[in-house]
């Protein structure tokens, strides 16, 4: 009986030896940033004055000494630090962005708006097709043009030749002056009267 006593004490003890066990370990504490990432400091210069006379005071002279400059005073840092690539997948919200309203209505007024614009750039490639083949034309009719001035100032001209050369034939044609100097007599009676 003593050994039935034992055993729920021997379980008991074996169950508590198996349960979870909480351990506490401290975080590691944060990466902390040097301060240049946040703030830059102070750039101080060190210049070295030989002797010199006071220009305020001509009768004192300073020895050879040094002498610190504030060349750039702190100023925060607006650079970006390097990104994080745990937050790479969750990017910080911009506030300035706020996504567009999806819904029925709103994407079919964006479909028909597409293809509207789809049918002006098509439209306005018909158009600058044809003004293209106008200009062709209009150039075409300046060539014809030229040369229909050009073909009347011909005409003209061969006119007038003409003109001249009839008038020299005219004067070609008309029957030649006696060549004698025989006058032609005349008589004073009429021709048609009979002589006895």
């Amino acid at each position: 009986m003593k050994y039935l006593a034992l055993i729920p004490l021997v379980l008991v003890a074996s169950c508590a030896s198996h349960s979870p066990q909480v351990v506490v370990r401290p975080l590691p504490s944060p990466a902390v940033h040097p301060i240049e990432a946040f703030r830059y400091g102070e750039v101080v210069r060190a210049y070295h004055v030989g002797r010199y006379v006071d220009p305020n005071h001509p009768k004192t002279m300073h020895e050879q000494h040094a002498v610190y400059r504030v060349e750039v005073s702190t100023r925060w840092n607006l650079h970006p630090g390097p990104m994080d690539t745990a937050n790479l997948l969750n990017p910080p919200p911009d506030a300035a962005f706020a996504p567009p309203s999806t819904n029925d209505v709103l994407v079919a007024e964006m479909n028909r708006q597409r293809e509207a614009t789809a049918r002006v750039m098509q439209e306005a490639g018909k158009l600058a097709q044809s003004y293209g083949e106008l200009q062709g034309v209009l150039t075409e009719m300046k060539n014809v043009a030229r040369t229909s001035a050009l073909l009347n100032q011909r005409f003209v001209t061969n006119e007038s030749r003409i003109v001249e050369l009839e008038l020299g034939l005219q004067k070609l044609s008309v029957a030649p002056p006696p060549a004698t100097n025989d006058v032609p007599a005349f008589s004073s009676e009429p021709t048609d009267t009979p002589k006895p």
